[in-house]
């Protein structure tokens, strides 16, 4: 482990640690700037730490398994035929930046989720 990589650790910036060498490699190849080097290992340090948030709230919340839109039955009832669509477009959270509200209504039964 090289002393930059050590600090990293130091740091608790685990990811960019683990990916420090091939970054750097692959941001020589690209001609990156340092300034861009660092930002991209950032993005990295970042989208890890996202990542290990999601992964300690879905144990806390002692759920069986993670749903996702693929396990979704669209063909359960007609009205979700119907709706298909509209759900599909809240995968892209505008309605977060827009601000605006979203209400579920229905049964919670992961098995005909």
């Amino acid at each position: 482990m090289t002393p930059l990589e050590q600090k990293l650790q130091e740091l608790n910036l685990a990811a960019m640690s683990r990916q420090l060498e091939q970054t750097i490699a692959e941001a020589a190849v690209k001609n990156m700037s340092v300034a861009a080097t660092i930002e991209w290992l950032a993005d990295m340090e970042l989208e890890a730490r996202h990542s290990r948030a999601i992964d300690r709230r879905f144990k806390s919340s002692r759920l069986q398994s993670q749903p996702s839109i693929d396990a979704f039955h669209f063909h359960h009832h007609k009205s979700r035929v119907q709706a298909k669509n509209r759900i599909l477009r809240l995968l892209d959270l505008t309605f977060l930046r827009q601000g605006t509200n979203l209400v579920l209504i229905g049964n919670t039964d992961p098995v005909t989720f």
